[in-house]
């Protein structure tokens, strides 16, 4: 029985692909699968599938296709996936050799549904630790809601998935958010891993970090949207609406500064988020994760949510001159 699918989406990834599929290639833990998607690559990422896919085609299962983005490559191989688990791996990114074991040993021990792990967050020479939990309630599955969204450093029961259709949304950015919240609503148990056995990479001119204003940062209402109808159609939306609040407070009030005021066509969009925040959460500086919050955190959103433009543009040119000093 194959114990745990590995899922990597790859779009003109020739660059890391080799590094990526080593380090999965090198896992202590047998009996996996790895599920590689070429999202439509234009460079020479296919040539390099196929070799490893003809000297590995017992482990790697190689699909070409289209482009047509991470959630659609992403819900293609839970689709194909044989495992019990389910793990998403970026193809620029690694893992620890010992990744899928300690976390595939961890789920069968505490009989766990959902499995999450630390991370190296590395920029050039710099390798940061990350928590995977920010929050600690006591909670581990509100903590995980309102923690870090990304699909990787986890392991997830593949059955939970397919059974409750929870799926990428597709053609869209952000579309992580929408869909893994929900994965601890239907959880029966959260196992936690405090070590960081994921190495994320930040490139430069990465989707995520835009150096213009582009439609697609749009797509954050669609994808917030979604996660709450999710959450509704799960039946769990009173009991974890401060969750939902916090993330919409996070994406819209705090990212935002960062999403649509770095760009003139973006502060138009000020309007529309504060509608949105004063509708649906009226009293969010009551919530308790926000509380939590750095003092940055909560002047980055009170400065966003006064609306006032020569206040923000202050602001964001002294966030600047702090990020150049760092």
């Amino acid at each position: 029985m194959v114990k745990v699918s590995v899922i990597i989406p790859v779009y003109n990834g020739e660059k890391y692909i080799e590094e990526c599929l080593n380090s999965v290639l090198n896992q202590t833990l047998e009996d996996i699968e790895i599920i590689v998607i070429n999202d439509g690559s234009k460079d020479n990422t296919q040539a390099i599938l196929e070799l490893y896919g003809n000297k590995y085609s017992d482990k790697i299962k190689v699909i070409s296709k289209q482009n047509e983005g991470q959630g659609k490559a992403r819900n293609i191989g839970i689709d194909l996936a044989k495992g019990e688990f389910i793990t998403f791996v970026d193809s620029d990114d690694t893992i620890d050799c010992n990744m899928l074991q300690k976390l595939y040993d961890k789920a069968k021990t505490d009989e766990a549904d959902l499995i999450i792990c630390d991370y190296y967050e590395i920029i050039k020479e710099n390798k940061i630790i990350k928590k995977a939990i920010i929050q600690k309630t006591g909670d581990l599955k509100k903590d995980y809601i309102v923690s870090v969204a990304g699909p990787c450093n986890k392991l997830i029961k593949t059955k939970l998935l397919k059974s409750n259709k929870l799926r990428f949304l597709e053609n869209v950015i952000y579309e992580d958010i929408a869909m893994i919240p929900l994965i601890a609503l239907y959880s029966n148990k959260i196992s936690y891993v405090e070590e960081p056995l994921y190495n994320y990479y930040i490139r430069t001119g990465s989707t995520m970090r835009q150096t213009q204003f582009s439609d697609k940062l749009l797509a954050i209402y669609t994808v917030l949207e979604t996660l709450e109808k999710g959450f509704e159609h799960s039946g769990l939306i009173e009991q974890y609406k401060e969750e939902l609040e916090f993330i919409y407070i996070k994406h819209l009030l705090y990212a935002g500064s960062g999403r649509f005021l770095e760009y003139k066509q973006g502060i138009n969009q000020i309007p529309k988020i504060l509608e949105i925040i004063r509708t649906k959460f009226p009293n969010w500086k009551n919530n308790k994760y926000y509380k939590k919050q750095s003092k940055m955190f909560k002047l980055n959103c009170n400065i966003f949510y006064t609306n006032n433009k020569v206040i923000i543009i202050l602001f964001q040119i002294i966030k600047k001159c702090i990020k150049k000093i760092r």
